[in-house]
């Protein structure tokens, strides 16, 4: 038994090696260029596509490998090295890139005919226990920036209560003008001053809360105005529970953040109408395999495309308790990093307000969106070939304006490192990417798409269709015909089952012709069905057929 065990375990080997063979082949010769991005990373790009399988015996794609992180800007590369294991790495760095655009508002990625923010979309999906909460630790890179935005609200809101008082002592002096009461009037001129009362102004976080309404999540990202929204979903789970609850739909906000489209609405409640031209939100969310069900049910949902995925194994190593030395130099690293990324969005703020025409933005010369072109044209037909049976070409095409807004992301940060501080950082307000990061950040899209495969295997239509059968309607006088003269509660179950009806369908059904008298009970779970002429003699009586 057990040589047929190895001998067909050594015949799967041998075709899965022959496959990735003739993909190899078939990759160096008809697409060069997936092969060129990753020249001094890795092997090739089938080496990204070596998988592991995670406790539902799912295939993952193994970890970047080390030249893939260590190679990045000194925020992000110093960032990471703090994890030990390599899936935490990996995610860390899908949830980094919202995180770090949310703090760059003031710049600009063209794609098409528009310049976009830099606001990312990303979902890190692992088990539990898995280490995936170990994202609140990159998130909490902006809560500096999200203090200093409570803290100007908070006093615009005081400011605003001084002047409504002001409004209010003004008003009684315009009364008791118009009475002739002149003794009661301070200055005359202060009346004529203010005259329209003062509007108190919408409260402002750039950290939006994971648990509200969606009317609230509407407002807040109004107040906001042109600069970027972050929301941490620490689990996918709660905006799942608030969408089946009365807080709301947060999916017309997802939808439209992500081309930063249009937004409109209107609510009865003190003439609230809050129109949002740019729906600019960074999203870094995680969660269980079952909430992303859930959250998108099917690729048809429009949705899934949206986002890039991260897939974490069952096998990746929470981070246990830390010693005194490890605590420290987790304080050091990211306290001066937050400091840095705090910088930085200060430098960014004059520009507020102004023409986007006059912000910093990427410029990609000709020659290297030609190359992008050619690699895109390449990447869609490798994984149609690849992965036939996961249709990626939406996601991919979607992907380009990701990949602009994580170049942008680098191309910031490397300038930084060149200067060696904040000051002068936009005076020049064009920046180029290299030709090494442009190569890094075409082969993370590759790595991406072979993560974002893996979701798209689960949200298959009919595997959901599998797991919950549709089920049948059907009347209870069609039932009846279904069973035979004589019958258990078991057997109606039964051949239920078999049309689709639940235990209970099937248990109403037969409440349901047991008092239209159709079926009488002899005992307890066995009936018999009642012909017309018992029917007519026992209708409109209580009395349970004899057996």
């Amino acid at each position: 038994m057990e040589n047929n065990l190895q001998t067909q375990e050594l015949k799967n080997s041998k075709t899965q090696t022959s496959y990735i063979d003739v993909l190899r082949e078939t990759q160096q010769e008809e697409f060069p260029l997936l092969g060129e991005v990753t020249q001094g990373v890795v092997e090739d790009p089938i080496t990204l596509m070596n998988s592991i399988y995670d406790e539902d015996g799912v295939a993952v794609p193994c970890p970047l490998p080390d030249p893939m992180w260590q190679c990045l800007p000194q925020m992000m590369s110093e960032t990471l090295s703090l994890y030990d294991d390599a899936d935490i790495r990996t995610m860390l760095l899908m949830a980094m890139m919202p995180t770090l655009g949310s703090a760059m508002s003031n710049v600009r990625v063209r794609h098409g005919q528009r310049l976009y923010s830099l606001g990312m979309m990303n979902i890190c999906v692992g088990p539990s226990a898995s280490g995936k909460g170990c994202v609140g630790d990159v998130a909490s890179l902006v809560d500096d920036i999200n203090r200093i935005i409570c803290e100007e609200s908070q006093q615009a809101k005081s400011d605003h209560r001084k002047r409504h008082k002001r409004y209010t002592r003004l008003n009684s002096q315009l009364t008791f003008a118009a009475k002739g009461d002149v003794s009661q009037l301070v200055d005359v001129n202060d009346i004529a001053s203010e005259v329209d009362e003062p509007q108190a102004p919408l409260r402002r976080m750039h950290k939006l809360p994971a648990k509200t309404t969606a009317a609230n999540l509407y407002r807040l990202i109004y107040a906001n105005g042109e600069n970027i929204s972050f929301l941490h979903i620490p689990e996918l789970a709660e905006m799942v529970a608030a969408n089946k609850g009365s807080f709301g739909d947060f999916m017309y906000i997802l939808l439209a953040a992500q081309n930063e489209e249009q937004l409109h609405t209107g609510r009865k409640t003190d003439d609230e109408d809050y129109l949002i031209e740019h729906t600019r939100l960074a999203l870094a969310a995680t969660g269980t395999m079952s909430s992303v069900r859930e959250f998108i049910p099917n690729l048809e949902d429009g949705l899934s495309t949206r986002f890039l995925y991260h897939c974490l194994p069952a096998k990746s190593v929470v981070r246990g308790e830390m010693d005194e030395a490890t605590a420290e130099a987790f304080r050091d690293v990211y306290g001066y990093h937050r400091g840095v990324l705090t910088e930085i969005w200060k430098e960014l703020r004059p520009f507020e307000g102004k023409d986007e025409d006059e912000l910093p933005r990427l410029i990609i010369s000709d020659e290297q969106r030609e190359y992008i072109d050619e690699y895109y044209r390449q990447l869609v037909s490798f994984v149609a070939l690849a992965l036939p049976d996961r249709d990626l070409r939406a996601p991919i095409l979607r992907s380009r304006l990701n990949l602009y807004r994580m170049l942008m992301i680098i191309a910031v940060l490397r300038r930084y490192e060149e200067l060696g501080c904040v000051e002068g950082m936009f005076g020049e307000k064009r920046f180029a990417i290299s030709e090494a990061d442009l190569k890094w950040g075409l082969a993370y899209i590759f790595y991406s798409m072979m993560q974002t495969s893996t979701i798209y295997s689960r949200l298959r239509r009919e595997e959901k269709e599998e797991e919950a059968p549709k089920r049948t309607r059907m009347s209870a006088l069609c039932f009846l015909h279904m069973l035979p003269r004589n019958f258990t509660t078991a057997e109606a179950i039964r051949i239920g089952a078999e049309y689709g009806i639940g235990e209970g369908g099937v248990a109403k059904k037969l409440v349901r012709l047991t008092k239209d008298y159709y079926i009488a009970k002899v005992r307890h779970g066995v009936f018999v069905k009642v012909t017309k002429a018992e029917r007519n003699r026992w209708k409109g009586r209580s009395t349970v057929l004899a057996a």
